[in-house]
């Protein structure tokens, strides 16, 4: 039976194994089916290190120090692929009166962390844009969100909107998270704590309030409320992208989305399947289809120049 060093399927499971060790871990798997499960044994004890590692996220540091807004503007503009967007003149939030705003971009497989002008803070995944005024002030607490974002809002008697292309939600202090893309047809909010009301012309459940552990999807201008399943999932702002028991396909669109790469999928009987695992945002796109490659065989093929990804 061959024999391979448990370190390189250490560097193989993190990402860090070279082509040679790649091709030396494939060719000991396809040595003797007890290596699949001893790989997927070994698999499972990274993904509960992951789990026990404690957030590191590059705003850390800026919310501890508790920086000034500008400050931490600053410090997210040091992150490369962070691209921030200060809207000269003024910027219209659907209201009358011209106000000053600005916009912070995150850009693909990056996240950032944000301290609002009243101290509420938002954690925002990839290609995710938010606009929001520069002094809330006495009568605007309102900001606009495109793609998904994480609120921890506080407690004021001024209500908190965010604005989204399907719906309005009204918050007073509470934890919950948007998905709210506006290339996506799904508008998804999940209540962790506190309340929300969610208001739009578009709903027929118009004025709907939701408690914690409520899910709520739109799609098509027609409402779905069920209950929160899996709680690892907010952990995307932690750096962690968390799939339980997800559809192969669900994640092939996660994918596309958080690394704004195309995917094209022509071995159809892959999407059938479904994938239980963790994983590190900084660990690429690539990583995470070699861990799919050790239960689910295809092999896949990559086109920088048309930014694009073939799986056979």
């Amino acid at each position: 039976m061959q024999m391979i060093e448990n370190k390189i399927l250490q560097k193989y499971i993190t990402g860090e194994a070279t082509e040679e060790e790649i091709a030396e871990v494939v060719e000991w798997l396809d040595s003797h089916e007890s290596h699949l499960q001893e790989m997927i044994s070994l698999r499972k004890l990274h993904n509960i290190s992951l789990l026990n590692e404690p957030a590191k996220t590059p705003i850390e540091k800026v919310e501890k120090k508790n920086f000034k807004i500008k400050k931490l503007l600053f410090e997210l503009s040091k992150i490369a692929a962070v691209f921030l967007i200060f809207l000269a003149g003024g910027y219209f939030l659907n209201k009358k009166t011209e106000i000053n705003s600005q916009t912070l971009f995150v850009p693909p497989g990056q996240r950032a962390e944000l301290l609002l002008p009243d101290s509420s803070i938002v954690w925002l995944n990839a290609q995710t844009s938010i606009t929001y005024p520069t002094d809330f002030g006495k009568n605007n607490r309102e900001v606009e969100l495109n793609g998904e974002a994480y609120f921890k809002v506080k407690k004021s008697k001024q209500t908190f909107i965010v604005k989204t292309k399907d719906v309005d939600i009204h918050v007073l202090g509470t934890e919950f998270n948007v998905i709210a893309y506006h290339n996506m047809p799904l508008t998804e909010i999940s209540l962790l704590t506190g309340s929300i009301e969610l208001k739009s012309p578009k709903m027929p459940n118009q004025g709907l309030v939701m408690k914690p552990n409520d899910l709520v999807k739109i799609k098509d201008g027609k409402l779905y409320s069920s209950v929160i399943n899996d709680f690892d999932y907010f952990r995307w702002k932690e750096g962690l992208l968390c799939f339980n028991n997800e559809p192969i396909e669900s994640i092939i669109k996660k994918l596309e989305l958080y690394y704004d790469t195309r995917i094209e999928v022509k071995k159809d009987t892959l999407l059938k399947f479904r994938y239980t695992g963790k994983f590190r945002t900084k660990d690429g796109i690539e990583q995470i289809l070699k861990v799919l490659q050790i239960e689910h065989k295809f092999t896949y093929t990559v086109d920088k120049n048309l930014n694009l990804i073939t799986i056979k």
